[in-house]
């Protein structure tokens, strides 16, 4: 998958609920980190290159239901191969709080195509 530079990336997000009660989709989040091999002695969180703005949701999904939601975010970044995870906040019926990975693949970031038309060229 491709992130285009300045222009808004939008991923849509496909939950099941296979509980017997309702589940709820609280927040939306995630950050693109670095591919590199993490050093000994270093923190993982060392690898984080950008953090993504949080979205709130606050969606019901009835036991036995689907539900599909956007999360969109845009990068600024030199053009390289990182790693977008994000993770969703489930709360269940119960009040239980539970982060779910939604996301966790490679991407590539890479600036627009330029073109002897565009009038900022």
């Amino acid at each position: 998958m491709k992130l285009i530079n300045n222009r808004a990336t939008k991923a849509l997000l496909s939950f099941s609920n296979d509980e017997a009660e309702p589940v709820t989709i609280s927040i939306v989040g995630g950050a693109l980190s670095s591919n590199a091999p993490l050093a000994a002695n270093v923190p993982a969180s060392s690898l984080i290159v950008r953090n993504l703005t949080a979205t709130r949701y606050d969606v019901e999904i009835p036991a036995g239901e689907k539900q599909t939601l956007p999360y969109s975010f845009s990068t600024e970044l030199q053009p390289q191969d990182l790693r977008l995870n994000l993770i969703a906040v489930v709360t269940s019926s119960k009040g239980e709080v539970y982060q779910i990975q939604a996301y966790n693949e490679t991407v590539s970031v890479v600036d627009a195509a330029l073109s002897v038309f565009d009038p900022q060229v």
